[in-house]
């Protein structure tokens, strides 16, 4: 009888102190954890804006640093052609002008004249004249437009080349011919796509048929690229509809395109980690907060748990022991001022109201 009266208060003891210490946790985790949850989502749509604004920024700028860029050739083009020696469309006028042309501005490596039927008159670099009938940028000017452009693989120089050319009008707006420049890939990275994103960022542009003009890594080949399959243009392995998270190769992107004047495609990407590297310390960095929260919580919660649990389990003791008839327990609770002060008063006037029922009925 003993061993199981002990053990009923064991159980009881062992229940009140975790109940108390589950009912702490449940009323404090609940509101912390939501609070975290929601202080975490928060932070990432914030920082999703924040990189989401400064591909567009980047971008922009780099459009109008490319605009800039092709506005201030085409205008080099226009002056050099409305000069007399170039009017002239005599070789020997031409090639100094032609010459000049490649010595002031570095990343030209060819400046040269083409006829209306379509063969070579003036270059700068003073080499034999070849045909350039076959050109496109020589068949979009011809074919009235303002201004001709490609990218190709240049008889001059064996390497991927892009060029730019304007007509040479004289007298009555009539055409005599093509003048244009050609500038290597490689001079041209560096020259409009300078800005870097972090570590990994850059910038990619490409032409009106997706072809690689410049590369912010200077990742030009001895071929011309196509960078259709890129999954900006292609809107493949793309995460959800209005993301601007992207798969290439196997690695998250963050990409952003728009765009140029001329009709020319401009991709600003960065690595996505490196991009939601400071979110994702931010979230590290909170998850520690909270489980140092958490842990301060537990042990705050189990000592005040121990704390109401303790003197209810001693007057559940002085309780017992006074149904034994041990009315001579001391009551170490009564001097509280809470409920449990009360109830520990109560025991003890319990206790003495059995001890004066039992002396009155000894007395009888």
């Amino acid at each position: 009888m003993v061993d199981s009266t002990a053990t009923e208060k064991d159980g009881a003891g062992f229940k009140i102190i975790y109940q108390i210490l589950i009912t702490m946790l449940v009323i404090a985790i609940i509101p912390l954890g939501g609070l975290w949850y929601i202080g975490i989502h928060k932070s990432r749509q914030q920082w999703t804006a924040n990189i989401y604004r400064n591909l567009v920024e980047n971008t922009e700028h780099l459009t109008r640093s490319v605009d800039d860029w092709t506005n201030m050739n085409l205008r080099l083009l226009e002056q050099n052609a409305a000069l007399p020696a170039i009017l002239g469309m005599d070789s020997n006028g031409q090639n100094p002008v032609l010459k000049a042309v490649t010595d002031t501005y570095e990343w030209i490596y060819l400046a040269f004249t083409i006829l209306p039927d379509g063969q070579n008159l003036g270059r700068s670099d003073g080499k034999p004249v070849t045909f350039y009938g076959d050109r496109e940028y020589f068949k979009q000017v011809l074919g009235g437009k303002p201004m001709g452009q490609q990218v190709l693989l240049g008889k001059t120089s064996n390497k991927p080349a892009f060029i730019l050319a304007k007509p040479i009008k004289g007298e009555g707006a009539k055409n005599h011919g093509v003048i244009a420049i050609a500038m290597t890939l490689e001079d041209l990275s560096k020259t409009i796509t300078k800005t870097r994103i972090g570590e990994t960022g850059y910038a990619i542009l490409l032409d009106d048929t997706n072809r690689l003009i410049a590369h912010g890594q200077g990742e030009v080949s001895s071929e011309l690229q196509d960078f259709s399959s890129h999954p900006v243009l292609s809107q493949r392995n793309r995460f959800d509809h209005d993301s601007f998270v992207f798969e290439d190769n196997g690695k998250k992107i963050v990409a952003f395109s728009k765009r140029t004047g001329q009709g020319w495609t401009l991709i600003v990407q960065q690595d996505y980690k490196e991009a939601y590297a400071a979110a994702d310390q931010a979230q590290r960095n909170a998850l520690l907060l909270l489980l140092v929260t958490l842990a301060t919580v537990i042990v705050i919660a189990y000592l005040l748990a121990r704390r109401l649990s303790t003197p209810i389990r001693n007057l559940t003791l002085i309780a017992d022991e006074i149904s034994r008839g041990n009315l001579n327990a001391v009551i170490k609770e009564k001097g509280r001022s809470d409920e449990i002060g009360a109830l520990a008063r109560a025991i003890d006037r319990m206790g003495v109201s059995l001890q004066m029922a039992f002396e009155r009925l000894r007395k009888r």
